[in-house]
């Protein structure tokens, strides 16, 4: 893009006009990000008061350079307006949105707008937004090029060298965490997170607002949060003389009629009466109504994520079950030791700006992922100095999606040792139509009831493990109730990855996992029978119910076996 030119002066500047505008309390002229673009392009007062003049007959209309062979010039804008901006203190919610908008049309993608405002320090120590500007076209040029265009090695340098995101939490079938939650949004699923302080709960969610372009509105929970700190609060004010009461909005609200993300973390800590006056929200109804008797309605987009650290501690509230029935379920587990140090090194080298020392010093192996704007998931594999990518689910060749990130594979069995073509399709053919599937998944959650309230199920003498009656004290067992809701829920996971081209019993898999991971959620996980924790047991039934797969034998002819105890 030619600075020099008049013309492409004049389209900037009335860009940032528009931009800068949607911040209603805020002086144009005043902001940092104006001052230092005129004074940088050399701007006379003259020149910009008849452009202002100009604007201002048709104020907030953007402008684009023409489509025939310029496309380049209006990603290139986007980013030089971006650098612009960064010279501003924040930039707020409505300014963010029409950012996003903008460029979205000039084929620039939320996700690597937020990118580049979240690591807004490794930018500003560059006092010209020419070179800023300059920068940013260079390190994500690569967005939109050509299929299988590899990524180059001053990329893979530039995208090291910032806070990137390390996943770490993948499942047996080889989705991280990333991939999941971005699977349950467009599902239309909200989710919630348990685990132990410190793997990344928080973190995870922060991301996947950048990477969806969703403004986050956080509320951390404790046992004196009411539902006025999340709902809505009223104040005291003065109109026409005379006091009136009016309502502000709590990040829920806010979150419901953006539409953005909720995140509501330590919810277990909320009591029970306050965290079930949420549940309009969280289900099929998806209004609630605010505490001046307002009812709102959640826009299309809006969703919810919880996390919580569970506790065996007899005092400790656990989720309401009605509430827990409103989300998928995933446990975040407790970091290796080796991955948990070169996470420690990562974070310290980038806030000292240090050389960060390669994985392989640590005992670990990271390979690439990509998440494209609209959802779709990508594989890197590095050759070199370069990274060509590929579509997760299908193989074919891509270019390089608008958000990277590296993961740790070596939680997942079946992804950390490679599945042979021969193996997939071995698979493939043992996987259930989705109608057996569909009734079997009922069978077994039927099932799972029975045991919990009996202790005992002809179901068990079926499938040879009669002998965990005799083994276990099932008087014991606990687990939640699950409804039709997380089954609902389970299916639409199955036929989502079925359609993507992901294998099927991988697939099947995949959500069967979900709905185990609904009925042992937080306290219910880790309560022990006397051999086996309540989870291990529920997996177990699954297993020899030929809903998954055995991963430690890599066994598709589940049915055949008889007796537990021949492992």
């Amino acid at each position: 893009m030619d600075f020099n030119d008049l013309t492409t002066k004049e389209i900037f500047i009335k860009n940032l006009f528009s931009i800068l505008s949607s911040d209603k309390g805020s002086r144009i002229l005043g902001k940092q990000s104006f001052a230092c673009a005129m004074r940088e392009l050399a701007l006379t007062k003259d020149i910009v008061q008849a452009w202002l003049n100009e604007w201002k007959k048709n104020p907030g209309k953007l402008l684009f350079f023409s489509d025939d062979g310029n496309a380049k010039n209006n990603r290139e804008m986007a980013l030089y307006i971006c650098s612009a901006l960064l010279a501003d203190e924040l930039v707020p919610n409505e300014m963010l949105q029409f950012l996003h908008s903008f460029a979205s049309q000039c084929g620039v993608a939320p996700a690597i707008i937020n990118s580049i405002l979240s690591n807004k320090i490794q930018y500003i120590s560059e006092p010209s937004f020419l070179k800023r500007g300059k920068t940013l076209y260079i390190a994500y040029s690569s967005n939109g090029s050509s299929a299988n265009t590899p990524t180059s090695k001053a990329r893979i340098r530039q995208i090291q060298n910032t806070r990137f995101y390390v996943a770490n939490q993948v499942s047996s079938e080889g989705l991280d965490e990333l991939q999941r939650l971005i699977i349950a949004y467009r599902l239309g699923c909200h989710a919630a997170i348990d685990g132990p302080p410190g793997v990344g709960k928080t973190h995870c969610v922060t991301e996947i607002a950048n990477i969806l372009g969703l403004n986050l509105y956080t509320k951390t929970c404790s046992n004196r949060t009411t539902e006025s700190h999340i709902i809505s609060y009223p104040v005291l004010g003065v109109q026409n003389g005379a006091s009136v009461t009016t309502h502000v909005n709590g990040p829920l609200i806010n979150a419901m009629i953006e539409p953005g993300i909720f995140y509501g973390d330590e919810f277990n800590l909320l009591k029970e009466d306050v965290q079930k006056r949420m549940n309009s929200a969280f289900d099929e109804r998806r209004y609630i109504d605010r505490n001046d008797g307002v009812q709102i309605h959640a826009k299309p987009g809006f969703w919810a994520v919880i996390s919580y650290n569970p506790s065996q501690n007899l005092t400790a509230r656990d989720l309401e079950d009605s509430v827990a029935d409103r989300f998928v379920h995933y446990h975040f587990s407790r970091w290796p030791a080796a991955f948990k140090a070169y996470v420690a090194h990562r974070k310290a080298s980038v806030d000292f700006q240090q050389k960060p020392i390669p994985e392989k010093e640590f005992g670990i192996q990271l390979s690439w992922r990509g998440i494209s704007s609209d959802g779709e998931f990508f594989v890197g594999v590095q050759e070199g100095g370069s990274i060509k990518w590929k579509h997760f689910f299908n193989g074919k060749p891509a270019s390089e999606p608008d958000y990277v990130y590296q993961v740790n594979e070596a939680g997942s069995p079946l992804r950390a040792g490679g599945l042979t073509e021969s193996v997939l399709q071995e698979l493939e053919r043992n996987a259930l139509t989705e109608l057996v599937f569909a009734q079997l998944l009922a069978q077994f959650t039927d099932t799972l009831l029975t045991l919990a309230k009996t202790g005992k199920s002809p179901l068990l003498e079926k499938i040879g493990l009669g002998d965990i009656i005799e083994e276990e004290d099932l008087e014991l067992l606990s687990l939640h109730e699950s409804s039709a809701r997380i089954e609902v829920a389970a299916l639409k996971h199955y036929r989502y990855l079925v359609e993507k081209g992901f294998n099927r019993y991988l697939a099947q898999s995949f959500a069967t996992r979900l709905v185990i991971d609904q009925v042992c959620y937080g306290q219910f996980r880790e309560k022990k029978l006397r051999d086996h924790s309540v989870h291990d047991l529920v997996i177990i039934i699954a297993q020899y119910m030929r809903l998954l797969a055995d991963v430690s034998l890599y066994n598709t002819n589940l049915a055949s076996r008889t007796n537990p105890k021949s492992q």
